[in-house]
């Protein structure tokens, strides 16, 4: 059973946690503005920031789809099947 103390620091711990964001959230809403000044950099900067966000997601599939046939082997098996059910058909 959870203890009153223990509920309290934890919402102690998630009001700071809500606070650094909304702290980081108004920072870099003035960054954005500083950045309006020179659109050349902010295109430059956000083409990098996805890439680099599309490169994470890519490595986290890949992962997820190597760790597949070992978590879910009958859904893998039938996803191979369908696969190649509908690779045949497509002659």
């Amino acid at each position: 059973m959870v203890t009153k103390a223990e509920l309290e620091a934890q919402v102690a711990e998630l009001r700071r946690q809500l606070a650094a964001q909304s702290a980081a959230n108004a920072n870099a809403h003035s960054t954005d503005q500083d950045a309006s000044a020179n659109p050349h950099d902010t295109m430059a900067d956000k083409i990098a920031d996805n890439i680099d966000t599309w490169s994470t997601q890519i490595e986290d599939a890949l992962t997820e789809l190597e760790d597949l046939p070992h978590k879910k082997p009958v859904l893998f098996a039938l996803g191979i099947f369908t696969l190649g059910y509908l690779l045949g058909r497509s002659r």
